[in-house]
């Protein structure tokens, strides 16, 4: 046979639901209020609460176009191609010290790889679709 607890579920009993009086909570939700009311701002809420009252300069935003954005679209400079590598059926080119394939756009921005040979590079420029031709210029093609 189990052993049964008699009043474990009475009202007022440690293991019985509790609920909260009406009243009681209307009042916590008065005082809260009240002590909300009542509470002062420090140092840096009183500075933020007088800055967000002044007028903004109207530097304050910044509105010009970031150089990043442009430089996609505008070279620099023509890249120069100084490496070979054929890898299988894979070939890459050494353009500007980083390797590409075909398909793959320049690090710095304006130029997409359409061919890779090992005596040039074509280039496709993002900005209007002009092809360009990058002759190999690495040690071999300069008789060292």
């Amino acid at each position: 046979m189990a052993p049964c607890l008699w009043g474990a579920n009475r009202p007022g009993s440690p293991g019985a639901p509790q609920t909260a009086q009406p009243q009681a909570v209307g009042q916590i939700r008065d005082d809260v209020l009240a002590l909300t009311r009542q509470a002062t701002a420090g140092k840096s809420e009183s500075a933020l609460m007088a800055a967000i009252d002044k007028p903004w300069r109207a530097e304050a935003l910044y509105d010009k176009t970031l150089e990043a954005r442009n430089a996609a679209t505008k070279p620099t400079a023509t890249p120069r191609f100084t490496g070979y590598v054929e890898l299988g059926s894979g070939r890459l080119a050494v353009i500007d010290g980083y390797e590409y394939q075909a398909g793959d756009s320049l690090e710095g921005g304006g130029y997409k790889v359409l061919a890779v040979s090992p005596d040039k590079v074509t280039l496709e420029s993002l900005a209007n679709g002009q092809k360009l031709e990058l002759p190999y210029d690495g040690q071999e093609s300069q008789g060292r």
